[in-house]
């Protein structure tokens, strides 16, 4: 049987360690944490249990997404947030032609500005889900901008975290939770 306490007392501070910025103390988790059915917490197991680890906390620098219902304007708007205004997003738009909304699948235009500078972005559209493909041409703007950190995606297929650090983030975050999934 998991002891969740001793479960949260292990891992909490390895996530503050992380540089990720925790705005839920550890007893709120705790508390959290035990909400779930405990038989459903041992089959899973410590490992499996780590992605509830992480949607229980709040953190200042990181979000939540399944990537479904994503507006572009929203996501660049929680980008900015977790950088800190470091990076800054106006004039976003996404236009969507009438006849890929009714197919449902096609391409949308995404533009953007970023820092200043004007960029564009062509969307695959299938239905509401978001292209993460953007997550990999943000970070190219952002290097093409000189900038050092990138959006990195980490957590489950069911509930992806985005973050905004140093690439060497998805190393320490290995090492730290092997059993999550990291990429810049």
């Amino acid at each position: 049987m998991i002891d969740i306490e001793a479960f949260v007392k292990k891992n909490y501070q390895k996530i503050k360690d992380l540089g990720l910025s925790v705005k839920t103390d550890e007893s709120n988790v705790i508390k959290s944490m035990k909400k779930f059915p405990q038989d459903m917490l041992n089959d899973l197991g410590e490992e499996g249990i780590v992605s509830f680890l992480f949607s229980a906390i709040e953190f200042s620098n990181v979000f939540y997404t399944d990537f479904e219902g994503v507006e572009y304007a929203d996501f660049l708007k929680e980008c900015q947030h977790i950088s800190e205004d470091e990076l800054s997003f106006e004039d976003v738009t996404n236009n969507v032609s009438k006849d890929t909304l009714e197919k449902g699948t096609g391409t949308s235009e995404v533009s953007f500005k970023c820092n200043g500078k004007e960029y564009n972005y062509t969307a695959k559209f299938y239905y509401d889900w978001f292209d993460t493909g953007f997550i990999g041409y943000l970070n190219t703007v952002f290097e093409e901008n000189g900038l050092d950190k990138r959006l990195i995606v980490f957590g489950d297929p069911n509930a992806s975290l985005i973050t905004y650090q140093n690439p060497d983030f998805c190393n320490r975050l290995k090492e730290a939770f092997p059993m999550l999934e990291a990429s810049v």
